[in-house]
């Protein structure tokens, strides 16, 4: 009778020790948020966000480059599925292009557990531009014959460079193209409508319905709408300030 006892004890002890051992085991289980999931987290936000500061045609080309997730993996001991856990992503890419970026992502479980951590991000865009051909020298007019339409990276000019939403016979160059070049925007202008010391007729009004009309010489560039200064070239040379109000044409109102 004493052995049955001492074995039943035996088996209580070996029971206890077990369910322990298990309750020890499942406490020290917790989910791992790992790098991957982490980072797919992050490419699918930083898409969304510079999607919103492109063209949309440029959209679909956005590629996200990231190195590493600092620190990765997390564990979550109050979490039993990946699910639980909430993960906020902030970053300043949806208010201008830029080619680099940090994404704030903060991990947070139901028992307030929380980490957060910056991820470094680049990104690249390629897209259709136009590329110099031949050579056009400084204050020549753009021509198409001059320049080719071809896929090219942009990453770190994407603000800047030119492609086929603009018609090239509109500008001019404000500096020398090289070819090879891609077309960058800071380097074209739209001709003025007026340019300095050229020939412009000077329409002269007395605001009574009077109009004399009078050639005159442009003493600095404009556009239609603008203001500038010219100077009468016949019978006196006297200085205007004159709107211009056409290709080559000014108005002085008396």
């Amino acid at each position: 009778m004493t052995r049955i006892v001492f074995k039943s004890s035996l088996f209580s002890l070996f029971a206890w020790l077990l369910g322990l051992c298990g309750g020890l085991w499942q406490s020290s289980e917790a989910v791992l948020l790992t790098e991957g999931q982490i980072k797919d987290k992050v490419v699918a936000h930083v898409q969304e966000k510079v999607a919103q500061v492109v063209d949309p045609a440029d959209a679909k080309n956005i590629r996200v480059s990231i190195v590493r997730v600092p620190a990765a993996p997390f564990d979550f001991p109050a979490a039993k599925t990946p699910q639980e856990i909430k993960v906020s992503l902030t970053s300043r890419l949806g208010e201008v292009y830029s080619p680099r970026g940090i994404v704030q992502v903060s991990l947070q479980d139901g028992s307030g557990h929380q980490r957060e951590i910056g991820v470094p991000v680049q990104i690249g865009i390629q897209k259709p531009v136009w590329v110099v051909k031949n050579v056009v020298n400084a204050n020549e007019p753009l021509r198409a014959s001059d320049f080719s339409l071809q896929s090219k990276e942009v990453s770190n000019c994407y603000n800047y460079a030119v492609g086929a939403e603009r018609n090239l016979n509109q500008y001019l160059a404000r500096v020398n193209l090289r070819p090879g070049d891609i077309l960058d925007a800071r380097k074209i202008v739209i001709p003025p409508d007026v340019t300095y010391n050229s020939p412009v007729r000077i329409f002269l009004s007395n605001g009574d319905g009077m109009t004399v009309t009078v050639p005159g010489i442009a003493l600095a560039n404009g556009k239609i709408g603008e203001t500038i200064r010219v100077r009468q070239a016949v019978f006196q040379r006297k200085d205007y300030s004159a709107k211009i109000v056409d290709k080559n044409k000014v108005l002085v109102e008396m």
